[in-house]
Parts: C-alpha cells; structure tokens; sequence
C-alpha cells in the first residue's frame, strides 16, 4: 500500500490577514521563511496605497508553533524612487543566511524596464540596503539556495506562447550571476497536464541530500495557478517532476484561498512539514481570474501542516 499524504489547513487561516490602517491593508502574500541564530523570520509582501512593499514577522524558535507570529509594524524595505527599477513594487522575497549576513532578493516593478530581480542586504535580518547596481537579472519570482560557496538563484521568465517557466542563474559572489543553459531547468509540463501553460513561485528545501522544489502551476492561466506540484534534485540543476502531481491545491469553494496559491514555502520542524502560502480568495476568485480585485478579492498568507516521516519522495 502506497503512503498517503494529508495536508491539514491551519484552523486559524489566514495568519497574516490584511490589517486595515496598516502597510498590509490591502493583501498580503510571498511567505519566506529563514532561520537566524535561534529567531524564525517569516518576510512577505504587504500592500498599501497601490504599492507592495516587504516587512517580517518573527518567533522565537522556542515559542515557535507555525501560525503565531510577532509582525513588524513598518516595512523593512520600500519602494525606490522615481527611476528606479522599483519604483511601484517591490515583492517576492527569497533570503538565505551566509556567514552573519542576509542576502534577500525580491522582484521589482517599474513603469521604466521589465519585471526583474534586485537585491538588498542586511547584518541583522531587519535592516537592508539595497544592492547599488540593481537589477540583478531580468525576471520575477525569485527563490535562492546556497550550496558550496555557489548561489542558485531560480526565478520565472516568459516562454513563447505565454506563461511562464523558471530559469536557474548561479554565482560565487551573490551579485555577478550567469544562466544555466539559457533553457528552463523546471519547463511547463505537456498538453494535457495540469502544468502544462505555466510553472513559478519555486520555494526550495532539503532533507538528507535531497532537494526539494514546490511550485505552482497551471494549464490555463499565466499568473493564477490552482495547484501545486513537487519535483527534486540532488545536484540544484537537474530536477524530476513527482509522478502524482499536484501535491495541494487551492481551497473549496467559498474559503479565503478558493481562487489561486502561491510561494508554498515548505519548512520541517520538530519532525512536522509547515508549508505557508499565498491563497487568494473573495469576489469572484472562484471563477474570474484576478477580475475579482475589484470585486473583493484579495491575497492573504495561510498555513498548511503535513505530518509524515518523508515528503512524498524518500531522501
């Protein structure tokens, strides 16, 4: 008998809810988690006023319960000034912690050049300066690994026809970096499959060996995936698709996350998988693809607990 894996949403969902008056009014979305000394830090995209900015919500690792949180109550990086590659949003955070210093890079927004991926650094996890010859790359939705002195930098570029698919840059600085290939390492799946239209938002993990890449991806859509899907490496470089895809998927009708998910960001703690993501929901979100903002629709971060010994695929 093959093992079944049961997702169970957190009772509390969501758990960052949009906060009227605050920098997160209006949404919230892009969970990354990264672990500091003993302190989780949990950064996101919050919006206010039309523009998305990046703060945090930390615990400390022995309070830690995955759906308790103390949120900062000012962002933690802005908006650029006019000109800048930046200058109407910054979002999609992805962190890693090297030797005392946190390199997070994040999607930018411009009326001036196209989507890309930036930078900003920080000694202690809340105070950034960004990177003075951003863009980093051409691009969006990043995600960052370190390995053996290299970074993995993976995010979404356009593929003919529409939709998306995620590229792979690496560099031995964190700034200097050079495709891999200059062809997707996770391409959209073929005609007929649930991935098949487009695959973004990576958040990447490893157990024993293994690397573990969960991403979004749909058959229809550019940017509204429904579900989830699952593939590994052990290299950062070649990766399989799990043969049961999807591994989750958006909520039932009439919940918070009825309409699309993404950045399901997976962490095991205490032996349990915690995975937080963005689940947009409200409005139309059901049926109308992103139309309903309008209509009351919104971006909100949830969380998802599995308790199994491995995920999905055995180290």
């Amino acid at each position: 008998m093959e093992r079944e894996f049961i997702w169970k949403r957190y009772d509390g969902n969501p758990v960052f809810p949009a906060e009227p008056g605050t920098w997160m009014e209006s949404q919230t979305a892009n969970p990354d988690i990264l672990l500091i000394d003993d302190t989780y830090i949990m950064y996101f995209r919050g919006q206010q006023g039309g523009h998305d900015r990046i703060g945090l919500a930390a615990i400390g690792k022995a309070r830690f319960n995955g759906g308790s949180w103390m949120v900062y109550p000012e962002p933690v990086i802005d908006i650029g000034k006019k000109g800048d590659p930046d200058e109407t949003h910054v979002l999609d955070p992805a962190s890693v912690f090297i030797d005392g210093k946190v390199y997070l890079y994040y999607s930018a927004v411009s009326p001036n050049c196209d989507r890309s991926v930036c930078l900003a650094t920080s000694n202690d996890g809340i105070h950034f300066e960004k990177y003075e010859n951003n863009p980093i790359l051409i691009g969006g939705g990043p995600e960052i690994v370190f390995r053996d002195g290299v970074f993995y930098l993976y995010y979404w570029k356009e593929k003919a026809g529409g939709g998306f698919q995620i590229h792979l840059s690496t560099s031995e600085d964190g700034l200097n970096f050079s495709e891999y290939l200059n062809e997707p390492v996770l391409p959209a799946g073929p005609e007929g499959l649930w991935d098949s239209h487009t695959v973004e938002t990576p958040r990447i993990f490893e157990e024993n060996g293994l690397y573990y890449m969960v991403y979004c991806g749909s058959d229809r859509y550019d940017d509204y995936p429904w579900n989830a899907g699952l593939a590994t490496s052990r290299d950062l470089v070649s990766w399989e698709k799990y043969r049961k895809n999807p591994i989750f998927s958006r909520g039932e009708e009439g919940e918070w996350d009825e309409g699309a998910i993404w950045f399901t960001t997976v962490e095991k703690i205490e032996g349990l998988y915690y995975m937080w993501y963005e689940g947009y929901g409200g409005g139309t979100a059901r049926t109308e693809e992103y139309g309903s903002y309008l209509k009351g629709g919104k971006s909100q971060i949830g969380l998802a607990e599995l308790d199994a010994d491995y995920f999905f695929v055995k180290p």
